[in-house]
């Protein structure tokens, strides 16, 4: 059995895998894209990217059903809940990305380019993959595109070229949910 967040993980993880890992060479490459918590030893594959549901560190951020407010936001018109029609929920979850240039020999400015780069390439992908066929087993279907709704990234480590960068990107998805 498979619940729809699941799928969205799995989808993702094979959507940025494609993009992030078979489709790129160098320095920027993902060496690991793995669903749910990347827990290695973050220096031997330098970029790591994992894809989750939820966010332990901001537990008021979750799953909800959508409102009214949420309808005019989106400029749809349509009803939130319906007798025998179900209704439509945001599923959110987040990319993990770790950089770990400290094996690399990398200056600062470069560092930062190349992990500003796969900051960029992951949001650009996450919005684009396909997921309109995700039907769950129980009748859950996802909506439209995924959206990215918030990222955060920043630097850690130091001089002289030991420069790890973290972040995280966070994602939504409208799906409905049948009655």
């Amino acid at each position: 059995m498979s619940q729809i967040k699941h799928m969205l993980v799995e989808r993702f993880v094979e959507e940025l895998t494609q993009r992030m890992s078979t489709e790129v060479s160098g320095a920027t490459k993902a060496n690991v894209v793995k669903a749910y918590r990347f827990q290695e030893d973050p220096l031997t594959p330098s970029i790591s990217l994992w894809v989750t549901t939820g966010d332990p560190d901001k537990p008021a951020d979750r799953d909800a059903r959508i409102s009214a407010e949420d309808m005019e936001m989106l400029s749809m018109r349509i009803p939130v809940a319906e007798v025998g029609g179900g209704h439509l929920w945001w599923r959110k979850g987040k990319v993990e990305i770790e950089c770990f240039f400290i094996l690399n020999d990398y200056d600062q400015e470069t560092s930062g380019d190349y992990a500003h780069t796969v900051l960029g390439r992951t949001m650009h992908w996450l919005e684009r993959t396909y997921i309109a066929d995700l039907v769950d087993d129980y009748g859950e279907q996802a909506i439209f595109k995924p959206i990215v709704y918030a990222s955060t990234f920043f630097e850690g480590g130091g001089p002289p070229a030991d420069y790890i960068w973290r972040g995280s990107v966070y994602w939504q998805v409208l799906t409905h949910r049948p009655m």
